[in-house]
């Protein structure tokens, strides 16, 4: 990963030595600020990302101290309070294009990796609608990820990156459809047997979006299965299956609401949870899963934002998992975000959740969060 980083800087200072002498070019062309074109050439680039850092106060105990994550929430009643800093959101991008043969070429990554490390977030080539490589799951909604100053965003909503071959046309100016076989990163609870899980078959992901000055409203689904493999030889197939409404509504002036609610059996692997359990026989089914989010983003004037968003979850947990299992969680975000300028501010924020596990027993966490972001583009 260190030698990745490397890489990316080492283009970064190559870029801006060869071309230095394109700026008064580039500023003189069609080109929006930030784009590069390399002489002789119809290929541009730009070089961006950004430095975050994030102060973070847990009046409750929660296992996971530089994002929310509601699974972590103890529910043996412990009592604690830290204060931590963050600075593995900082992040790194390059972006390639040739607009002539309507090619891309995109990496992105943060710090996220072992300890502080570099790690890929992105990293694909596009081909006019065709795109191979790892990016936002076709199944979930990009363009309402929340933006909360919280890194994890809510427990129970679709949020995945994956290796993935995704083809994409557009129906009319306003509708297009997108399908996608996507790598499998399905896991469950262990039965009594000795074995191990395995992801033979990627999923399938479709989605179908509508836009316009509205908003827009996108329905996915996916098909996958996961399998069990015992040592003895025999395996077990467990087909995976959900859908995804989801879409954003506009409103006064720069105002919107977002909302989406997924739902299926094994639906959880795509918000980090178990898509199999054992039953009161011990034989292996797929776990029912059901994720609902709702967030208003206001401006209170041109640079003074606010979002407010709650989730909830809950998981039909099979006879056979243990009561430490989670059964249901939530999420509650609120922030007030200073926009100095686009993509750069400084914010606070409000973090809630709560856990309940199988057995009935309950915990509760309570955040707050101080951010400062400076966004560049190179």
């Amino acid at each position: 990963m260190k030698k990745t980083l490397f890489s990316l800087l080492t283009i970064f200072l190559l870029s801006t030595t060869l071309f230095s002498q394109q700026v008064s070019t580039t500023a003189d062309s069609d080109l929006p600020p930030g784009w590069w074109q390399i002489p002789k050439s119809p290929v541009i680039m730009s070089f961006g990302g950004y430095v975050k850092t994030d102060l973070i106060h847990d009046f409750n105990p929660i296992a996971s101290p530089d994002f929310f994550d509601v699974s972590k929430i103890p529910t043996d009643g412990s009592k604690g309070e830290s204060t931590h800093f963050n600075i593995k959101e900082t992040r790194l991008k390059l972006d390639v294009r040739n607009p002539d043969k309507g090619l891309r070429a995109y990496i992105e990554g943060d710090f996220y990796g072992d300890g502080t490390s570099f790690r890929i977030r992105h990293a694909y080539v596009e081909y006019k609608g065709l795109l191979a490589g790892q990016t936002w799951s076709n199944f979930m909604d990009e363009s309402i990820i929340p933006p909360t100053l919280d890194f994890e965003k809510p427990a129970a909503y679709a949020f995945a990156r994956h290796g993935m071959v995704r083809y994409k046309h557009d129906i009319s100016d306003k509708i297009y459809f997108g399908i996608a076989l996507e790598e499998s990163k399905a896991t469950g609870q262990a039965p009594a047997e000795p074995g191990s899980y395995q992801n033979p078959l990627p999923d399938f992901t479709g989605r179908l979006r509508m836009t316009g000055n509205w908003g827009h409203i996108q329905l996915s689904a996916f098909l996958g299965t996961i399998r069990y493999q015992y040592d003895t030889g025999e395996k077990d197939n467990i087909t995976l299956y959900g859908g995804n409404l989801s879409g954003q509504l506009n409103f006064l002036k720069k105002d919107r609401i977002i909302y989406q609610a997924v739902v299926g059996p094994g639906v959880g692997r795509y918000r980090g949870g178990l898509s199999a359990g054992v039953d009161q026989n011990g034989d292996l089914q797929a776990i029912d899963d059901l994720g609902l989010t709702v967030g208003v983003q206001h401006y209170w004037t041109d640079k003074l934002s606010s979002l407010v968003l709650y989730n909830i979850g809950n998981i039909d947990n099979t006879e056979g998992q243990p009561p430490s299992s989670m059964k249901a969680g939530s999420y509650l975000a609120a922030n007030l975000i200073y926009n100095i300028m686009k993509g750069t501010f400084v914010g606070v924020e409000y973090l809630r959740g709560e856990r309940e596990d199988a057995s009935g027993d309950k915990g509760t966490a309570n955040r707050l969060q101080f951010s400062v972001r400076y966004s560049f583009n190179m």
